[in-house]
């Protein structure tokens, strides 16, 4: 996979996590905040682990698939080799 095209789909996911009205939360961060920081450690960990963000990609794929009724199996994540 490309770095280029991972970090376009990342940006483009949590960018659509933020909220215009951006509360605090709990923790003191705001939900914007949180956002930010989830889409950094997730960059950082597919630029680390490149291959691990390909497997995640599959699993997703198999989700998406089964929450949309065109696959009746939903596959452990260890299924995808992913926890050994």
């Amino acid at each position: 996979m490309e770095q280029a095209k991972i970090d376009r789909v990342l940006e483009m996911f949590f960018k659509s996590l933020k909220t215009d009205d951006d509360k605090t939360l709990q923790t003191g961060l705001s939900h914007n905040q949180t956002v930010f920081m989830l889409q950094q450690a997730v960059t950082a960990l597919a630029k680390t682990y490149p291959e691990g963000i390909e497997l995640y990609v599959k699993w997703f794929l198999n989700a998406s698939m089964f929450l949309l009724n065109d696959d009746p199996d939903l596959l452990e994540i260890k299924e995808a080799g992913l926890i050994e």
